[in-house]
């Protein structure tokens, strides 16, 4: 999914927890956490890429064919677990319901607007167990960026 859903979608989800809980911090928290963790892609870009920075490059995304790797380490359904256990304090309810929501609703919606995304793809232990390849942590083979441009 691009950036401007991205804002939408964590948009919709701080409305409603400001809604529900009537607290506006976790309210921002829930949209910013939604839509900046796709800040992790610039790990991505720079082992594709190195540090040059093109702004086409960048708004491209696909960097993992580039690199043959996916990375996106903030993308991961063990962190928003984690993040949810160290939350339990009944008064970060809050914060842990409308965050958590947040990053689920990213990730579902990558893997919605991204069909070659399997479910396994957003776990961070099953791409480290196959060493980040997309050979391995994608549904179907992508080709690599020089194939796709030659055919």
């Amino acid at each position: 999914m691009r950036t401007s859903g991205h804002i939408v979608v964590s948009a919709v989800i701080g409305l409603v927890t400001y809604s529900v809980f009537n607290e506006v911090g976790p309210a921002i928290a829930s949209f910013l956490v939604g839509t900046l963790i796709d800040l992790d892609h610039i790990i991505d870009y720079l082992y594709a890429h190195g540090k040059r920075w093109d702004w086409k490059k960048v708004n491209g995304a696909h960097h993992e064919r580039f690199s043959g790797k996916l990375y996106v380490p903030l993308h991961s359904y063990e962190l928003v677990l984690l993040f949810f256990l160290l939350t339990l304090d009944p008064a970060l309810t809050a914060w842990r319901v409308g965050i958590s929501i947040s990053l689920i609703a990213h990730f579902l919606c990558d893997q919605f607007f991204n069909p070659n995304r399997k479910f396994s793809t957003y776990f961070l232990i099953y791409r480290l167990i196959h060493k980040f390849d997309i050979k391995k942590v994608l549904k179907s083979p992508v080709k690599k960026a020089e194939e796709a441009f030659v055919n």
